[in-house]
């Protein structure tokens, strides 16, 4: 299997075996370990991982023993990475204090990971060189991995270990992460000085008074929005047709997505950036076969469903919020996937459809637009020939 693969299994047996640890140990052994072996590392092997790794200048407790990182990760004969682990569930802001210690007393270490076999903050010295940053650069639930998120931990791994790519990578991700909260809430209510600046940019406006700002907001979150999920559609499909703009609908607005529509779902549920780039793809397939059919998204707490304008009649449904992730089709059974895929990971859907297929991301969504066409299809032709046999 592949490291998304292994990171997906690895959450499963988190979930499963959370509730039968108790104490730090039992912590290390269920959870640390085998999350040590998934970024291939040899855990017996000293020259790979030393556990109870002690340094010279290791002080003693007020019991009289000397303190210990849990373990050290090894490479060209010397300590490169520590890791600190607590109890499962413990809160992990205020432990990091040992793990500092160590962190600032060995020039070769410059990564630092504490864990409580659930949750991981990654920490290194952007701020003062051998000193450890205050705040981690990487903070997440091993359960519930973003996209972005396996591919930081990727650099973990034995094949790709290496402090200055992590650095490099933490720089990034301390960037990104503060660009990300700023365009984020610009997404979901634009500041009046973004949209004078925007307004500014635009000459069409004019001169830009309140009432041009009061008018172009909403227009703005929608243009943003539409934006993003065009760009990302044509990077998956270099030479793909370019999708239709975006029509102005009446307030309340739903979201747009080209000419789709993701229906607006409980405050409590967050529609993420992968969900938009899959409903993007999948409307972007759809227009090109047939420019006016209705294409509409609605998110809720455990999958995302696309249908022909009506939620009864849905076609595909996914999960792209945390893994496994997966897309479920109507009216495709697994064997005719199997026929034309023998590769994949498909089963039949249960619950979310008559199918259903495994995929690592958002980038092994793109092999599956036959399928996605295809129950497309078929549901329009069930609804055209309930439409013709409806009384009049």
């Amino acid at each position: 299997m592949g490291f998304v693969e292994d990171l997906a299994r690895h959450a499963e047996q988190i979930v499963s075996r959370r509730p039968h640890i108790k104490g730090e140990e039992a912590t290390k052994h269920a959870l640390v370990v085998p999350f040590l072996q998934v970024l291939g590392y040899d855990v017996f092997d000293p020259r790979e991982v030393q556990p109870e790794y002690i340094a010279d200048f290791a002080k003693k407790t007020r019991g009289g023993q000397l303190e210990k990182i849990d373990y050290a990760i090894w490479k060209d004969g010397g300590p490169v990475l520590f890791v600190e682990c607590k109890t499962v569930g413990d809160a992990l802001e205020d432990s990091d204090g040992q793990l500092s210690r160590y962190f600032n007393a060995t020039p070769s270490v410059r990564v630092g990971i504490l864990t409580d076999g659930l949750r991981l903050r990654a920490f290194t010295d952007l701020q003062q060189p051998n000193i450890m940053d205050p705040t981690p650069f990487l903070d997440v639930d091993l359960t519930s991995l973003k996209p972005p998120e396996i591919e930081a931990l990727r650099m973990f791994h034995k094949l790709d270990m290496s402090s200055e790519k992590i650095q490099a990578l933490a720089e990034e991700m301390v960037y990104f992460n503060a660009l990300t909260r700023f365009i984020s809430a610009q997404l979901r209510d634009p500041s009046e000085n973004f949209v004078r600046y925007v307004a500014g940019e635009v000459q069409s406006f004019g001169r830009v008074t309140q009432r041009v700002v009061d008018r172009i907001t909403p227009i703005l979150r929608k243009a943003i929005q539409s934006a993003i999920v065009e760009n990302v559609a044509r990077s998956f499909e270099p030479g793909a047709p370019s999708p239709q703009p975006v029509q102005p609908v009446p307030a309340p607005p739903p979201v747009a997505v080209h000419d789709a529509t993701v229906e607006p779902s409980s405050p409590d549920i967050v529609t993420t950036e992968e969900e938009i780039q899959c409903m993007g793809l999948i409307e972007q397939w759809v227009h090109v076969a047939h420019p006016n059919a209705p294409v509409v998204g609605r998110d809720s707490r455990t999958y995302y469903a696309v249908h022909q304008g009506n939620v009864r009649k849905w076609f595909v449904r996914f999960n792209m919020q945390k893994p496994p992730f997966w897309m479920a089709f109507r009216h495709v059974a697994p064997e005719e996937i199997r026929a034309s895929m023998s590769d994949v990971n498909v089963a039949d859907g249960g619950q979310f459809g008559d199918s259903k297929v495994m995929v690592a991301s958002t980038d092994g969504v793109t092999v599956l637009k036959p399928f996605v066409m295809l129950a497309f299809e078929r549901e329009m032709n069930r609804v055209d020939q309930a439409d013709r046999t409806a009384p009049a």
